[in-house]
């Protein structure tokens, strides 16, 4: 299996995966996305989708694209997620100095 062949079963698992995180059917996305469900379908067989496709698949999963060419939960991912929860809190506290971290709330992305 070529090195294409392989990124594109693990965009496809990756898609499937947070889909069914989000309880969401393959029809649901391709709605959500504005993707044919054939498109949706060859995308989570493996086939390698377009620029375009991975943006709607991305944006109708509420993730950015990257998030779908490697693992959700591997170190990129959480080094991204603590990169964005501290930029929040920054901006939060400079918004309002009285602020502590106490105050900023988690909020992950949906």
């Amino acid at each position: 299996m070529s090195t294409n062949q392989n990124l594109g079963h693990r965009i496809g698992q990756n898609v499937r995966m947070l889909r069914k995180e989000k309880k969401m059917t393959q029809e649901q996305l391709s709605e959500k996305s504005n993707l044919a469900i054939n498109t949706v379908r060859n995308i989570e067989k493996g086939r390698w989708p377009s620029e375009h496709s991975m943006s709607a698949i991305a944006d109708a999963l509420g993730v950015e694209a990257k998030i779908l060419l490697g693992a959700v939960n591997d170190e990129v991912y959480l080094r991204e997620e603590v990169k964005t929860q501290l930029k929040t809190a920054v901006e939060k506290i400079l918004e309002n100095p009285s602020y502590t971290l106490g105050h900023v709330e988690y909020r992950r992305k949906e």
